[in-house]
């Protein structure tokens, strides 16, 4: 019987691996412009405001920042789009860690019983979908999702089975 609990494990880590890996390839990351798209004034620097208009992250912008002008040249800039890559990439892969680690904790539960259980996470926001034998089990699996850092808030849509 551990045997096939440990192999469940295996083949759920790997499906969420798997599912990990196709969001992030699947992902449409905002694509920045180019340099002379982004300086909508024409005065050679990128703004704040111009690079946020262009879809970039205030935090990429800073890092990007070298020289603390509040202004971006276009070595700068080019910095700054690879940090906005970056950053942006790494909300795909909290999310996808978040739904790996809630559904390795629920397989590995025996009140929850987590064959039944879909777990999605966006932006932190974590949706519990599927079929339970019991309350108990809805509140045990909201109680395990709760507990896995990075979770913002848990919307509990589990049924019992009739």
């Amino acid at each position: 019987m551990k045997t096939i609990n440990t192999r469940i494990l295996d083949l759920s880590l790997a499906g969420a691996l798997s599912v990990f890996t196709t969001a992030s390839a699947l992902a449409a990351p905002t694509v920045m412009p180019g340099f002379k798209t982004a300086d909508g004034n024409g005065d050679n620097m990128v703004s704040l405001q111009e690079f946020q208009e262009k879809g970039g992250v205030e935090q990429a912008f800073h890092e990007g920042d070298a020289n603390r002008d509040r202004r971006l040249s276009d070595d700068e800039y080019t910095k700054a789009i690879a940090n906005n890559d970056r950053l942006q990439a790494g909300k795909y892969i909290d999310d996808a860690v978040i739904t790996a680690k809630i559904k390795a904790l629920i397989l590995k539960d025996e009140g929850v019983k987590g064959l039944e259980v879909n777990v999605e996470t966006h932006q932190g926001m974590v949706q519990l979908a599927g079929w339970v034998d019991t309350p108990t089990q809805i509140a045990q699996a909201e109680k395990i999702a709760r507990s896995v850092e990075g979770v913002k808030g848990v919307r509990n849509a589990l049924l019992i089975k009739r």
